[in-house]
């Protein structure tokens, strides 16, 4: 139930781009300090920001490093209680230089809206370790989930490859995007662009909007990644060919 538990989390965590995160304030001595901001998950899920150096939560997590992150399904309507939420809890700190740039790529592939930012406010990539995670899935399922129930293994490809085979994925196989877009979220879309791959699914974009799109498996290394494609992509044809077939 607990591994279960897990994986419904990181899914949730996995198809949100926006979350409050709430930090410890400087200005305000201390109290908890929240607001809403966008946000992405790395390959081991952990949660990467990107914040102006003048807003309050660069200038409270220079001073403190703890901070935590709550994600919902906005769209859900009702009680709210009743839904599944998320509450991450760790550590963040600035994303090193040797990295920063190619995961500066990956974040504004998924929010091209950021590509103007670089040159504005002195914006910084900051990663979040997560700690603990509160997950609550509806009334009476309730869980903590430790650190090593959270982190996923780092699979075997780069940055670099993971972004040489998004850019395979929209040069040569553009109606691959389309069909698997259609297939797990019923949204037709004349142009859909593949973003990020991660081990458990990849992001596809569309109308101005992130989808995810999770895997059947996991994938470690770029064949097992194009295996996953492919079977994605066989069922979207052969459910749109059973359309068909009944009109």
């Amino acid at each position: 139930m607990r591994e279960q538990a897990a994986f419904e989390a990181r899914t949730l965590v996995r198809q949100s781009s926006v979350c409050v995160i709430s930090t410890i304030s400087k200005n305000l001595q201390g109290y908890p300090f929240g607001s809403v901001s966008p946000f992405m998950t790395d390959n081991q899920g952990r949660l990467i920001f990107y914040i102006a150096g003048i807003a309050q939560h660069s200038r409270n997590l220079t001073e403190d490093s703890r901070m935590c992150a709550t994600v919902f399904d906005a769209a859900e309507q009702g009680d709210q209680n009743a839904h599944a939420r998320v509450t991450v809890v760790g550590d963040a700190a600035p994303v090193p230089a040797k990295e920063s740039e190619s995961l500066l790529e990956r974040y504004e592939r998924q929010y091209p809206e950021a590509i103007s930012y670089r040159q504005a406010h002195d914006f910084q990539l900051w990663r979040m370790e997560v700690k603990r995670v509160r997950y609550i899935g509806g009334f009476g399922h309730i869980f903590w989930i430790e650190e090593n129930e959270w982190h996923a293994q780092a699979p075997e490809w780069t940055l670099e490859d993971e972004k040489r085979m998004v850019k395979h994925m929209n040069d040569d196989h553009a109606d691959a995007n389309q069909l698997m877009l259609n297939l797990i979220h019923q949204v037709q879309a004349d142009d859909v662009i593949m973003t990020t791959i991660v081990p458990d699914g990849c992001y596809l974009r569309a109308n101005d909007k992130n989808y995810y799109v999770q895997f059947e498996n996991v994938c470690m290394d770029s064949k097992a990644v194009r295996m996953e494609l492919v079977r994605l992509t066989k069922a979207a044809r052969k459910a749109l060919s059973s359309e068909a077939e009944q009109d």
